[in-house]
């Protein structure tokens, strides 16, 4: 870890920490877009990345909600989201860390306050933490079924602020999403798009 390049220090300047789940710390992207093609397989559906793209910071039930919507069809949000999340669960131990946003993120541990804001449901949110070991550096996590309003509504990093009991203005987030990035700065904390920081696309 000493060889770890930063492009910032934030240790110096902030009190806290959050980081978004998918596509920032963990290379979850392909997986999520797999079981959404598996569980539209059954009503004669697809859609490409791109579409896909659309759904990031969005809850789970949210983004069935907007596939319904656009391909018109009959299921209930609920049963097509447990469809997706029972094909999703399947691969979770396919699921790897993103370099080098995961390495900040131990890289800080013990030095500065961490937080996770994601709009994962809780249990999905807690398990792939455990079974990436970032759950042991986390000192806060809020999941898209804690919040009434999800991302590009503040709550979520609002309510994680509060849990690391930190001023939302002495607050860094980081995220890969539009509506993540919306978040963070309508919770008036600074944020960094990680996107230019991967080691190698995970949209691809």
């Amino acid at each position: 870890m000493s060889n770890l390049k930063l492009p910032f220090y934030p240790e110096n300047k902030y009190k806290a920490l959050i980081f978004d789940l998918d596509g920032t710390l963990v290379d979850s992207i392909k997986l999520h877009y797999k079981a959404w093609q598996n569980a539209c397989a059954k009503y004669g559906i697809s859609f490409d990345m791109n579409y896909m793209y659309n759904f990031t910071g969005k809850p789970t039930i949210e983004c069935g909600r907007q596939i319904i919507r656009d391909f018109k069809l009959t299921v209930s949000p609920q049963q097509f989201v447990d469809e997706k999340e029972s094909f999703f669960q399947q691969d979770f131990h396919k699921i790897g860390l993103v370099e080098p946003i995961a390495s900040w993120a131990k890289y800080f541990y013990g030095k500065i306050p961490i937080g996770v804001g994601t709009g994962t449901g809780r249990n999905h949110a807690i398990q792939i933490l455990t079974n990436t070991g970032l759950i042991s550096i986390v000192d806060a996590v809020i999941a898209g079924d804690d919040v009434e309003n999800a991302k590009p509504h503040p709550e979520t990093f609002l309510r994680c602020a509060e849990l690391l009991k930190t001023a939302p203005s002495d607050c860094l987030v980081f995220e890969d999403g539009e509506y993540g990035i919306q978040a963070a700065k309508a919770a008036g904390m600074d944020v960094i798009d990680v996107k230019p920081f991967y080691e190698k696309p995970i949209w691809d």
